[in-house]
């Protein structure tokens, strides 16, 4: 017989599995959104920092090397770098704030050495200005290619050649990677972008990466009037 002065199991259960939907649907909603807020801070984040590496080479008339022991200070051993691999945002050298996206992980950094070391380029050019360290022996454009990356098939088209330096995000940690987010940790000059894809895709891709061209950082040396 029922008690008219309480509830049964079966109606207790009833109602902790309502509540339990319902917060399960509230849930999934916050989650994007709060993705979406993290995602745009490291997109921020990014931005801030390319304009520290445009004003740092304004200062100093070179780019900077990448920290490779994330002491937040770039690696410069006499005139070159000591590692173009892809190091970490050297950001006490930039004097930012940003020494880690939202989700706890450095910022990669990658930079074409001639555009970073401290040799300037009028042994090989007449064109070059003294003390700039700009080489323009072969070509004025760096070494990094960009390659845009198709969630659905895998294929590759290239977005930007000659880039001087990468700037990226890896995103949120999900212990699994596709194909092209190893490519953009794997210490060569070739990175992949796309847009932010589902990390729960067989191709999941949720690095966010941004670069400088040599013509921004020509233009911005010019403007500066460091460069005639």
């Amino acid at each position: 017989m029922k008690n008219s002065n309480g509830f049964t199991l079966i109606e207790v259960s009833l109602v902790l599995l309502i509540v339990a939907f319902t917060l399960g649907s509230l849930l999934i909603p916050l989650g994007s959104k709060l993705e979406e807020k993290s995602v745009n801070t490291a997109k921020i984040q990014l931005s801030e920092i390319k304009q520290a590496v445009i004003n740092f080479t304004l200062s100093n008339s070179r780019m900077p090397c990448p920290d490779n022991n994330f002491d937040g200070i770039e690696d410069i051993s006499g005139a070159t770098c000591s590692s173009i691999s892809n190091g970490t945002v050297p950001y006490v050298t930039l004097n930012t704030p940003h020494k880690i996206d939202p989700w706890g992980n450095p910022f990669i950094y990658r930079v074409t050495g001639s555009f970073a070391d401290t040799n300037d380029g009028t042994a090989c050019s007449t064109t070059a200005k003294k003390n700039i360290s700009i080489d323009f022996c072969s070509a004025s454009d760096g070494d990094i290619n960009v390659l845009d990356y198709d969630l659905n098939s895998s294929s590759t088209i290239p977005a930007a050649n000659g880039v001087v330096a990468i700037l990226l995000s890896t995103g949120r940690p999900t212990g699994a990677a596709s194909f092209a987010e190893d490519e953009n940790t794997n210490n060569d000059a070739t990175f992949f972008k796309t847009g932010y894809g589902s990390i729960d895709s067989s191709l999941p891709f949720n690095d966010i990466v941004i670069w400088i061209s040599a013509t921004e950082i020509v233009g911005e040396l010019i403007k500066a009037e460091v460069l005639p």
